[in-house]
C-alpha cells in the first residue's frame, strides 16, 4: 500500500464521485478506479459501493477512511517539520556569552530579532568566559559563542570561524571620589601605580591583551593585579574603591553610582565581540541565527 492509494481513496470517499475525485487529483478516472479495486484487493475488504448513479462506503470503508485521513495527516505534519528543522525554523540552539556583551545594545538586539523570527526554536543561553566557550564548542556542548576577541592560537581555536558584531575601544573605570575621575581623559602613564581589577587573563585573552597593549606606554601591566571571573564582580570592587580598570566602552555607557567612566588619549586598540563557532558542526538553527547577524552569509558546502 502507498500513500497516492490512501489518497486517492480518501478523494473518491469525500467526493461520492469518481469524475470529480479524479478531477480534483489531476488525473483520468479510469486509472483512480483502477487504483480503487488494487486497494480493495490488497486490504481484502470492500470500501465502496458503487453502481452507475450512487457511490457509497461500505462500514469498513467509512472505518478505513477515518484511519487514512490520520495518517495522511500526520504524513504531513512529519514532512513538514523535516522542511522546518532543515530551514532552522525548528530545533535548539545553545549559545554561550560574555557577560560583558550584554552591556552593548548589540547581542540583545539580535536575540530579541531572533526570538521574533524563530519563536518554534528552543533557545538556550549560558553565562561562559570565552576560554570556557572555546571549551565547549570543541565539545560540542554549545553551537554558538559570544566571545571577546582578537583570539590567539591555539588547540582550541584552530577550525574556528568568526563574525565579528561589535568593535570598541577600552575605556578607564575609576571610583567616583577618585582624583583621576576628574580629568576628561586619561593617559595610561596616569594609572601607573594604581591596583588593577581585572578579569581572569586565561580566560578573557582578548580584554587582557587590550589592556596590555595600552599600558605598554606606561611600562606594562602593574604588578598589583586582583584577578576575578565577571563583569560586574570588577565594577562592584572598583566603585568600593578597590583598584580602577579597563574595560570595553560599552560596559562604560550606562551610569553606575560610585563609577566615573574616562575616555582614554592613548591609542587603544580595537577590542571585538564576535560570534564563534565550528563549520564542522552543522546546524540549520546556527545558520538561521548567522543569516540575521549577517545578511547574506551562507555555510560551506
Amino acid at each position: 500500500m502507498e500513500l497516492r492509494h490512501l489518497r486517492y481513496f480518501v478523494a473518491v470517499a469525500e467526493e461520492l464521485h469518481f469524475h470529480r475525485a479524479a478531477e480534483r487529483l489531476h488525473i483520468s478516472q479510469p486509472p483512480l478506479s483502477q487504483q480503487i479495486r488494487a486497494l480493495e484487493r490488497e486490504l481484502g475488504v470492500t470500501l465502496l459501493e458503487r453502481n452507475r448513479r450512487h457511490v457509497t462506503l461500505t462500514p469498513a470503508g467509512a472505518a478505513f477512511l477515518e484511519e487514512a485521513r490520520a495518517i495522511l495527516e500526520a504524513t504531513e505534519r512529519a514532512a513538514d517539520t523535516a522542511r522546518r528543522v532543515a530551514a532552522g525554523e525548528l530545533g535548539t540552539i545553545r549559545i554561550g556569552f560574555v557577560g560583558s556583551a550584554t552591556f552593548s545594545p548589540t547581542l540583545p538586539a539580535l536575540l530579541r530579532e531572533f526570538r521574533d523570527a524563530y519563536p518554534d526554536v528552543d533557545l538556550r543561553l549560558r553565562e561562559l568566559q570565552t576560554s570556557e566557550q572555546l571549551e565547549s564548542l570543541a565539545a560540542g556542548r554549545i553551537d554558538l559563542g559570544v566571545i571577546r576577541g582578537p583570539l590567539g592560537d591555539s588547540d582550541l581555536t584552530a577550525g574556528l570561524e568568526q563574525l565579528v558584531i561589535l568593535r570598541e575601544t577600552l575605556v578607564a573605570a575609576v571610583p567616583e571620589a577618585h582624583p583621576l575621575a576628574a580629568k576628561a581623559r586619561l593617559r595610561a602613564a596616569d594609572l601607573r601605580g594604581e591596583s588593577f581589577v581585572i578579569l581572569r587573563r586565561h580566560e578573557a585573552p582578548g580584554l587582557f591583551a587590550s589592556m596590555a597593549s595600552v599600558m605598554r606606554g606606561a611600562g606594562g601591566m602593574p604588578s598589583d593585579v586582583l584577578e576575578v571571573a565577571e563583569m560586574q564582580t570588577i565594577l562592584g570592587l572598583v566603585a568600593s574603591g578597590l583598584g580602577v580598570s579597563l574595560v570595553p566602552a560599552s560596559v562604560g555607557e550606562a551610569e553606575r553610582p560610585g563609577l566615573t567612566f574616562i575616555a582614554l588619549a592613548d591609542p587603544s586598540p580595537e577590542i571585538e565581540l564576535a560570534l564563534a563557532w565550528r563549520a564542522t558542526a552543522r546546524s540549520a538553527v546556527r545558520d538561521a541565527f548567522l543569516r540575521l547577524a549577517a545578511p547574506g552569509y551562507e555555510p560551506a558546502p
